[in-house]
């Protein structure tokens, strides 16, 4: 794989000019270290910027991981969940949600005054459907960023729950002897 992808290391992006003004926070270990809190606070950023940034939600991901000392690479990463693939029915099911949270009925749409002109009819109508949609994609992101917050600490804890229980039965401890 890393013969197609070559993917900077840290020290080539510490050097990188374009970006120098954030040298400081890249060079620290917590933003590359994988542990469970960084892990977990870095889903959780990746996955609100899938939802809640229409453009560029890997440089914002990154970003806000570096503001808040979680796992940059996992937070770019988890921004991958909004695709071309998936971008069409991610943003159809947030109209549909925020319609539904905004209680819009389907006839508002219809509501442009005939008289308007061709780019006035054309604002409202663009108006009429980002706006529900943002609202849907706003609590998508604030769900999806809690469900993988959580996701990763409960994922985590039963990882880490299995292997000391293959320790103990490779050593021959009964089982209770697990520390949850």
């Amino acid at each position: 794989m890393t013969g197609w992808l070559k993917l900077p290391t840290r020290e080539e992006l510490e050097r990188s000019r374009l970006l120098r003004p954030f040298a400081a926070r890249l060079s620290s270990p917590l933003v590359w270290r994988l542990n469970r809190r960084g892990v977990a606070r870095g889903v959780a950023l990746g996955l609100f910027a899938a939802f809640a940034v229409p453009v560029a939600q890997t440089p914002f991901a990154a970003l806000f991981a570096m503001a808040a000392r979680a796992n940059l690479p996992v937070a770019a990463v988890s921004t991958f969940v909004t695709n071309p693939l998936t971008v069409p029915f991610v943003y159809y099911l947030a109209f549909i949600v925020g319609r539904s949270v905004l209680r819009i009925k389907d006839d508002a749409f219809l509501a442009i005054a005939p008289d308007a002109g061709a780019v006035e009819r054309s604002l409202t109508w663009v108006v009429s459907l980002a706006g529900p949609t943002y609202v849907g994609l706003l609590l998508f992101a604030a769900v999806g960023a809690a469900i993988g917050y959580m996701g990763v600490h409960l994922g985590w804890r039963i990882w880490v729950r299995l292997r000391w229980q293959r320790r103990c039965r490779r050593r021959g401890r009964p089982q209770t002897e697990i520390i949850a």
